[in-house]
């Protein structure tokens, strides 16, 4: 049975699952003073373990709004930005690109992505410096610093992809000791560093996670991030091959039914490459003493005439851009009529949630079922066991297609697709059982799938796009195979696509339209290329004198 790493901040010890069913406790601390931290591998080890802590919520200061960390704004630009996720209140610059600088969950992007480069960095001149006699091997010391490099090189890369170019801080460098922090000159100043973290990681760690523990960076980690940052480079050949590398690794295999993704309280699939864990406590309520590391997904993406706060509404061009037998539409939301499988609870059937929008900001009344599988109301469960998963062998797949047509290995690059589509089908389900609401859902036997090429074909020529037959359809299976986590804005934007997609996928129509008046979103903006990243945050140029307002990203 996999052990899973997973941390549960209790005051200031951190408890791991040790298995699925037996919790191992060890000391944790944010951050641990240097001599003690190195005196004994076992406090080495829990140093390491408060670097792996800043992938987790915090919600010691909800002012900071580290509390939606992991929701907002990793699913928000990445949805959110592409107008297929929306939201009301403030939340509503996403989807209308006018996020500002001073946009709180943008401070917590660069805060908490910071924080974790500024452990890495304090642990690994640490880790150089230690009494070599307290570790029982040098293996033991290479392993926590190629995880250490690793979730250094993670953050770094999500920062550029937000931000753009962002200051460089290298081992023993912090925000402490260092007050001044400029941004390097290009990006490749940034990509170069990167890289280097990532290779010498994937050197040194496996396949499969340290001590069986699920939750650890893996070598699998470091290739499909490593690969995806390279293919910002336009380097494909040299992605392909890390790509290829996971795929034929057979670490990783597509989970049978698209709808067992996201189960609850269900984690590491043979699908997940890595995701981060959030369990089901004894107590999931208001006021619990572990509520520091818990995600209230449900109450954020709930439909708000049954107590969701509107966080994620789904658009109506997503919901009705699925082809017919296309499973991952009835597995990941529900629209006007449907019913949510996990909660019995139907959409419009109360006043003023009856129609194509509900709210006076028109809000579409499609919701998700990636998240919303509880009803916080009436069960109290206001925290949601519910894993973020970061990236899994299907973006892997569509990656590696990607790369195959720009390296004229097309043939490939349908075969992903095309494998792609026939899970998403149905075709793995015969013979297996899923978790949940789902198993009456299931196929008892394998049904034709329409071939991608030829219904792309047409589909470009209908939406009117002028790209590639093949960047449509990755562009497509990416919206549907993705929606709701972390990828398909960026690769929008990485494709050079993303202006066509707001043209094609959500037209700027009249209010008095058919369109409009049939559940179609309102586009606030044109798109420009600047918004291909996002505004270096308020207090950064204030607090940072080597970064001023003419530092700003072109736009804001």
């Amino acid at each position: 049975m996999k052990n899973i790493f997973r941390i549960l901040l209790t005051g200031a010890a951190v408890m791991f699952m040790a298995s699925c069913e037996d919790f191992l406790t060890i000391q944790h601390y944010d951050i641990l003073p240097e001599d003690f931290m190195f005196q004994t591998e076992e406090n080495v080890q829990a140093g390491l373990n408060g670097i792996y802590d800043t992938f987790y919520t915090k919600q010691d200061n909800p002012a900071d709004d580290d509390n939606t960390w992991g929701f907002k704004p990793q699913v928000f630009i990445a949805n959110h930005s592409a107008m297929d996720c929306q939201a009301s209140g403030w939340d509503a610059e996403w989807q209308r690109h006018a996020v500002q600088p001073d946009k709180g969950s943008l401070a917590t992007a660069w805060r908490m992505s910071y924080r974790a480069v500024d452990r890495a960095n304090r642990f690994l001149e640490g880790l150089a410096k230690a009494d070599k006699s307290i570790f029982a091997s040098e293996e033991n010391i290479k392993m926590y610093e190629a995880e250490a490099k690793a979730i250094r090189a993670f953050n770094n890369f999500y920062l550029t992809k937000v931000f753009g170019r962002v200051p460089i801080l290298k081992t023993g460098d912090t925000y402490t000791n260092s007050p001044g922090k400029p941004r390097p000159e290009s990006i490749d100043e940034m990509y170069k560093f990167i890289e280097q973290d990532f290779t010498e990681a994937m050197k040194v760690l496996n396949w499969e996670p340290r001590n069986g523990e699920y939750g650890r960076i893996t070598k699998g980690f470091c290739k499909a991030y490593l690969a995806e940052m390279m293919m910002y480079q336009e380097r494909f050949a040299e992605a392909k091959t890390h790509l290829k590398d996971i795929i034929d690794s057979k670490t990783y295999a597509l989970e049978p039914c698209y709808g067992n993704l996201h189960g609850w309280n269900q984690h590491w699939t043979k699908e997940s490459i890595f995701e981060v864990m959030y369990a089901e406590l004894g107590y999931m309520g208001w006021g619990g003493n572990n509520v520091d590391m818990a995600m209230w997904y449900s109450c954020m993406c709930a439909a708000p005439e049954h107590g969701g706060w509107g966080s994620l509404c789904l658009s109506y061009e997503l919901y009705r851009s699925f082809e017919p037998g296309d499973k991952r539409k009835q597995y990941s939301m529900v629209g006007l009529g449907d019913t949510n499988p996990f909660t019995g609870q139907t959409i419009g059937v109360k006043q003023g949630f009856d129609g194509w929008f509900q709210g006076s900001e028109n809000m579409p009344t499609v919701y998700t079922l990636k998240y919303w599988k509880n009803d916080p109301n009436s069960t109290q469960k206001i925290f949601v066991p519910h894993s973020l998963t970061f990236k899994r062998l299907a973006g892997v797949m569509l990656d590696y297609a990607e790369c195959c047509f720009e390296t004229e290995d097309a043939n490939t690059g349908w075969e992903m697709i095309k494998q792609i589509r026939n899970r998403a089908w149905g075709n793995l389900e015969p013979g297996n059982t899923v978790e949940g609401a789902f198993n009456e859902m299931l196929n008892t036997a394998v049904v034709d799938v329409p071939d991608a090429k030829t219904f792309y074909t047409n589909y470009k020529a209908e939406k009117g796009y002028n790209a590639d037959v093949w960047k449509v359809a990755l562009l497509i299976e990416r919206r549907h195979e993705l929606n709701q986590e972390f990828d398909l804005y960026f690769s929008m934007v990485r494709m050079g696509i993303a202006d066509e997609w707001f043209k094609c996928e959500y037209p700027n129509k009249s209010e008095t339209s058919d369109y409009r008046k049939n559940g179609g979103s309102v586009r606030y903006f044109d798109y420009q290329p600047y918004m291909a990243v996002f505004p270096i945050p308020s207090n950064e140029i204030l607090r940072n004198p080597d970064i001023n307002q003419e530092d700003q990203n072109e736009g804001y």
